[in-house]
């Protein structure tokens, strides 16, 4: 069984810094003739399984116990959900768009060392990780699709957390959560915490999309933003890909209860959209192709506005791209493991870091030409 995912695919990838903020614009390399993909979908993928035979009914996961199948949800629907480790509170991992549990079990490059996000927070908590509908795995020229039932696309991110609530239910999950989200899914996971407080305890965000980012477009800049984000290959609808709808989603949140304090960690990406690196993939009509710093600079304002809203601890030197948790995983570990610490008011193991590793996903790639404008 292996606990971490190994994709050399993913060297030498100018797009992986297109990142367009839920989703983000990359040109992936795996077949299909060349297939563009618009991120949030899965650029790094598991070549096996590490789950078990799925089961049906109502099942219930035992706090100290290894999970990995599906759960009944009611509606006639189920979802995948696996869980490992043990200890509180719960961490639960919420994907961005299109991305499938395994993303969590995922390192970017061979050369990192060290185990992925969720194998080594499950070291010290119990941890549980889930399929969206819609979502994939891409390995090589090969798609797993999501291993929860499909659902009439598209969705939001109030159409997102109630399923999670109904997942966590029906599968008895014990609480309180902490939960940890990429991209999309840093939308499901606020808008979980504003309107179930007493079941979340504290929020990790990797680099994720906020309304805020949105908010400081101008119109014109927002009419641009929507369809640059919302390309969805066609190869990929036999999968019933996820799709989300961003303007409910946005909305959503502005209109959602306050949070109630908890410890916050926000990590962002430091590495710049340009728009030039698209290769095959043409921009939307009317989108300037100087359009990137200007998205990449309201993200970073949208994280700064964010964190003093809740009082977070914000990272922004990452030194990655969008997937920060793949590219510096033992930073995201950390990030975790502060989080719970500051849950159980207990003081910080000797050593935790906030800074850095090495990052050979970018550090292998060519230089970027300067954006102009």
């Amino acid at each position: 069984m292996k606990t971490s995912l190994h994709q050399p695919s993913l060297q030498h990838r100018p797009w992986s810094r297109l990142l367009l903020i839920g989703p983000y614009l990359r040109k992936a390399s795996f077949g299909f003739a060349g297939l563009l993909i618009v991120v949030g979908l899965l650029l790094v993928g598991c070549g096996t399984s590490t789950t078990s035979s799925p089961t049906s009914g109502n099942s219930s996961v035992k706090p100290t116990s290894t999970f990995a199948g599906l759960v009944d949800i009611g509606s006639g629907r189920k979802m995948y959900l696996n869980c490992r480790g043990s200890g509180s509170p719960t961490v639960v991992f919420v994907s961005g768009r299109s991305d499938r549990a395994d993303i969590w079990s995922t390192l970017a490059n061979p050369k990192q060392t060290g185990p992925a996000v969720l194998p080594g927070v499950a070291t010290f908590t119990r941890v549980c990780a889930y399929d969206r509908p819609g979502t994939v795995t891409i390995t090589g020229q090969h798609v797993e699709a999501s291993r929860s039932s499909p659902v009439p696309q598209p969705t939001t991110s109030d159409s997102g957390m109630r399923d999670l609530h109904a997942l966590l239910t029906a599968a008895k999950v014990p609480g309180p959560y902490v939960l940890v989200a990429h991209s999309f899914g840093g939308l499901i996971a606020r808008l979980y915490a504003a309107h179930y407080p007493n079941e979340v305890s504290g929020l990790v965000l990797v680099d994720t999309l906020t309304e805020l980012l949105y908010d400081d477009l101008t119109p014109q800049q927002q009419a641009w933003w929507i369809p640059l984000n919302s390309y969805f290959p066609p190869v990929l609808d036999q999968y019933h890909q996820e799709r989300t709808d961003f303007v409910p989603s946005f909305q959503s949140l502005r209109t959602a209860p306050e949070l109630r304090r908890m410890p916050v960690v926000i990590l962002a990406s430091d590495q710049p959209y340009n728009l030039k690196n698209l290769g095959d993939l043409p921009l939307p009509p009317g989108v300037p192709v100087n359009f990137g710093p200007v998205i990449f600079k309201a993200h970073i304002a949208g994280q700064m506005m964010l964190a003093e809203r809740l009082n977070a601890k914000l990272i922004l030197d990452t030194h990655a791209s969008h997937y920060v948790h793949t590219e510096q995983p033992q930073l995201v570990i950390n990030s975790i493991r502060y989080v719970v610490d500051r849950v159980h008011n207990v003081p910080d193991p000797p050593g935790l870091s906030f800074t850095p590793q090495p990052n050979p996903t970018l550090d292998t790639m060519p230089g970027e030409d300067t954006i102009e404008g």
